[in-house]
């Protein structure tokens, strides 16, 4: 079996005045086996780059809001994931932290998304948090759920692995 590329990641919690959490559906167009969960938003980080420019970026790439660095609180929750995408078998280390906007969640402006972005997210929608926690849906993280009120006072997350070549 090939070996797993390394790979950093930022993910944000990003909530609206209302407390709804912005969630992407997404799936690997490569493999229609694997289905569709629910994501934060978030991606790779660049070399050179650091955590804040990078979700800065990608939240801006994925979703046409525009946040600054103060905007994002510290990091609360790092966790190794190992899956495979498009057929490489990857480790991200993920780092997830929170971010809030004032008003209700805008609609979702996803004209800056890479071309496998454009094939891989479906919709966007902005859960609220009562319905996030009880839903049956697929969430990626797994235990967002189960996480998200502590993410959103602040608490730190101590669940670091995550596997998804099950």
């Amino acid at each position: 079996m090939s070996e797993r590329v390394l790979r950093f990641a930022v993910r944000v919690v990003l909530v609206d005045a209302t407390d709804a959490v912005l969630l992407l559906s997404t799936r690997d167009a490569s493999n229609p086996a694997f289905g569709t969960s629910w994501e934060l938003p978030g991606g790779g980080i660049v070399a050179g780059e650091s955590l804040s420019e990078a979700a800065v970026r990608e939240i801006r790439e994925e979703t046409g809001i525009l946040l600054s660095a103060p905007d994002l609180g510290r990091s609360l929750w790092h966790r190794d994931v190992r899956y495979t995408y498009r057929g490489e078998r990857r480790l991200q280390r993920e780092a997830i932290c929170v971010a809030r906007i004032s008003g209700a969640g805008p609609a979702i402006d996803g004209s800056g998304r890479e071309a496998v972005e454009q094939a891989d997210h479906q919709q966007f929608r902005w859960w609220p948090v009562a319905e996030l926690r009880t839903s049956a849906a697929r969430f990626y993280p797994r235990s967002l759920p189960k996480h998200i009120d502590a993410l959103l006072t602040g608490g730190v997350i101590n669940e670091p692995d995550e596997e998804w070549d099950e």
